[in-house]
Protein backbone atom coordinates (compact mmCIF):
# COMPACT_ATOMS: atom_id res chain seq x y z
CA UNK A 1 0.00 0.00 0.00
CA UNK A 2 1.03 3.35 -0.98
CA UNK A 3 1.25 6.32 1.51
CA UNK A 4 -0.71 8.30 -0.80
CA UNK A 5 -3.74 5.55 -0.24
CA UNK A 6 -3.51 5.77 3.18
CA UNK A 7 -4.91 8.88 3.54
CA UNK A 8 -8.01 8.28 1.84
CA UNK A 9 -8.28 5.44 4.21
CA UNK A 10 -8.35 7.27 7.27
CA UNK A 11 -12.04 7.10 9.11
CA UNK A 12 -13.60 10.26 8.64
CA UNK A 13 -16.64 9.62 11.51
CA UNK A 14 -15.95 9.78 15.12
CA UNK A 15 -15.57 6.72 17.55
CA UNK A 16 -18.25 5.56 19.63
CA UNK A 17 -16.72 6.65 22.84
CA UNK A 18 -16.57 10.42 21.48
CA UNK A 19 -20.02 10.81 19.91
CA UNK A 20 -21.63 13.81 21.54
CA UNK A 21 -25.49 14.16 21.61
CA UNK A 22 -26.82 17.80 22.13
CA UNK A 23 -29.20 17.83 25.19
CA UNK A 24 -32.42 18.66 22.90
CA UNK A 25 -31.69 15.38 21.05
CA UNK A 26 -31.97 13.91 24.57
CA UNK A 27 -34.64 15.35 25.61
CA UNK A 28 -36.28 14.39 22.23
CA UNK A 29 -35.25 10.89 22.64
CA UNK A 30 -36.31 10.70 25.66
CA UNK A 31 -40.48 12.06 25.12
CA UNK A 32 -40.40 9.39 22.25
CA UNK A 33 -39.46 6.81 24.49
CA UNK A 34 -41.91 8.52 27.35
CA UNK A 35 -44.89 8.24 24.96
CA UNK A 36 -44.03 4.74 23.66
CA UNK A 37 -44.10 3.51 27.41
CA UNK A 38 -47.68 5.76 27.80
CA UNK A 39 -49.23 4.25 24.57
CA UNK A 40 -48.19 0.44 25.64
CA UNK A 41 -49.55 1.24 29.20
CA UNK A 42 -52.91 2.83 27.79
CA UNK A 43 -53.52 -0.29 25.50
CA UNK A 44 -52.62 -2.99 27.86
CA UNK A 45 -54.88 -0.99 31.10
CA UNK A 46 -57.87 -2.68 29.67
CA UNK A 47 -56.48 -6.48 30.18
CA UNK A 48 -55.50 -5.42 33.47
CA UNK A 49 -58.51 -3.60 34.66
CA UNK A 50 -60.87 -6.04 34.12
CA UNK A 51 -63.02 -6.92 36.77
CA UNK A 52 -64.66 -10.33 36.65
CA UNK A 53 -68.55 -10.13 37.92
CA UNK A 54 -70.08 -12.74 39.87
CA UNK A 55 -73.37 -14.67 38.42
CA UNK A 56 -74.32 -14.93 42.29
CA UNK A 57 -75.95 -12.31 43.96
CA UNK A 58 -75.57 -11.48 47.43
CA UNK A 59 -79.02 -13.09 48.31
CA UNK A 60 -77.90 -16.58 46.55
CA UNK A 61 -75.37 -16.89 49.28
CA UNK A 62 -77.37 -16.96 52.07
CA UNK A 63 -78.55 -13.63 53.32
CA UNK A 64 -77.95 -9.97 53.84
CA UNK A 65 -74.23 -9.39 55.21
CA UNK A 66 -74.75 -5.24 56.06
Amino acid sequence: MSNDNKASLKASHKAAGTLKTSPISLLLRFIKFMAWVIVIGLLMSPLACTVEQSKITNEQQGGDYE
